[in-house]
């Protein structure tokens, strides 16, 4: 497991200098996509965990395949990573649309939720 923090680096510190919008001299590019360091770190994020999923599945093949659980269907742990992925998106746009609060309860609720999907689906 010693892996992890240098795929983590090697995750964050790419997406910082997109968030920074300059190249080493200094130059700028994507401009036009308007990046800040919360999304840089969100993308981070999600490289990291797809890493970390790889270097799992290289440890222990196989998924860990589960009998269907509250969901009705079977399920490996990339397929729980998915679906806790796709949720806390529709969790967010759930929020955004239906709530004025901050979106970090969206946040809380969609990682309280990953939390039952790896228990329970």
């Amino acid at each position: 497991m010693r892996w992890i923090l240098p795929a983590l680096l090697a995750c964050v510190v790419p997406s910082v200098a997109v968030a920074q919008n300059t190249d080493p001299t200094g130059v700028s590019f994507l401009g036009w996509m308007a990046w800040t360091w919360q999304t840089a770190l969100f993308f981070a994020c999600i490289a990291a965990v797809l890493l970390i999923m790889t270097g799992w599945e290289i440890a222990r093949p196989g998924g860990d395949p589960r009998e269907p659980g509250i969901l009705g269907i079977n399920t490996t742990r990339g397929d729980r990573l998915f679906i806790s992925l796709l949720s806390a998106a529709y969790i967010h746009l759930a929020w955004l649309a239906l709530f004025t609060g901050p979106l970090w309860w969206a946040s809380i609720i969609a990682l309280l939720w990953a939390a039952a999907v790896a228990k329970w689906v």
